[in-house]
């Protein structure tokens, strides 16, 4: 029996909004478990809090003109990198390029992780020497990098993986102030919104690159890859979705577009993270 369009978006929907509540959830038990009552927050110098550094005593309106400067700085940071990227790949530098994701996913796992992963054992009194938890968050490094970067690699363990990936970065994210933490995630929103639709948007300009290469994208990307039912023409349908970019074997990242998917049995939806 033929699906319709609609079960074919809908299994699209799903295959993205999955992974997207499970790491939610999973932050939110996280944060949750560690944080203790008595404990007061402290705010941390990162490259979100160059300018301001959030204190108690602020008045509303310095939080929010300190948070809007973080905002600004941080923004600005992105886009020097992501053009900076597009730069290295529109001289061919993939080797550059995929050499530095992979130490961007081992600085994630590892140094980003680490931390995270003494936090949980502080907190339920796991016993545990230092060797081995040395060897067991290494393994956990190394195999991470792998299973993302890897091919033949299970699909379901790549997608824990990239699960585990924004579950890590989203906690960090928690340790910021509260009022620069809400105006960078709107300031990220409207970022990635001209960044992938501006006619010079970075993101627009690296996808539209790659698909003139027929090239993939050396970028961290999560596959959900829906399985959408051919057409009596054995063509797949022509599918609204929410991507940033087109990579190899069929696969979709985060930009409004409308893109005629053919090919093999599966797609990839992909959404990408720089």
């Amino acid at each position: 029996m033929e699906t319709s369009i609609l079960e074919s978006i809908g299994t699209e929907i799903i295959g993205v909004m999955s992974p997207v509540s499970v790491c939610m959830l999973l932050v939110v038990l996280l944060v949750s478990s560690l944080s203790s009552p008595s404990s007061t927050p402290t705010s941390i110098r990162t490259a979100a809090t160059l300018v301001y550094l959030e204190t108690p005593s602020d008045t509303t309106a310095q939080k929010l003109e300190g948070a809007l400067l973080n905002a600004a700085v941080f923004i600005v940071l992105i886009a020097v990198v992501t053009f900076l990227l597009v730069l290295l790949y529109y001289y061919r530098c993939t080797g550059f390029l995929t050499n530095y994701m992979r130490f961007s996913a081992f600085f994630v796992f590892g140094t980003m992780g680490g931390p995270i992963f003494l936090s949980i054992i502080q907190r339920f009194s796991i016993p545990i020497d230092v060797v081995t938890c040395l060897l067991l968050l290494l393994n956990f490094t190394l195999v991470g990098v792998i299973s993302v970067f890897s091919r033949g690699v299970p699909i379901l363990l790549k997608q824990c993986y990239m699960v585990v990936l924004g579950i890590i970065t989203a906690t960090w994210f928690t340790k910021l102030p509260e009022w620069t933490t809400w105006v960078l995630l709107v300031a990220l929103a409207v970022y990635d919104l001209v960044a992938v639709l501006a006619p010079g948007g970075p993101l627009k300009i690296l996808v539209e690159l790659a698909s003139s290469r027929d090239d993939e994208l050396p970028a961290l990307v999560y596959e959900a890859r829906p399985v959408v039912a051919r057409n009596a023409h054995g063509s797949r349908g022509s599918l609204g979705l929410l991507v940033g970019g087109v990579s190899s074997e069929d696969s979709i990242e985060l930009q409004p577009v409308m893109q005629n998917i053919e090919g093999n049995n599966s797609s990839e939806v992909c959404f990408q993270l720089f």
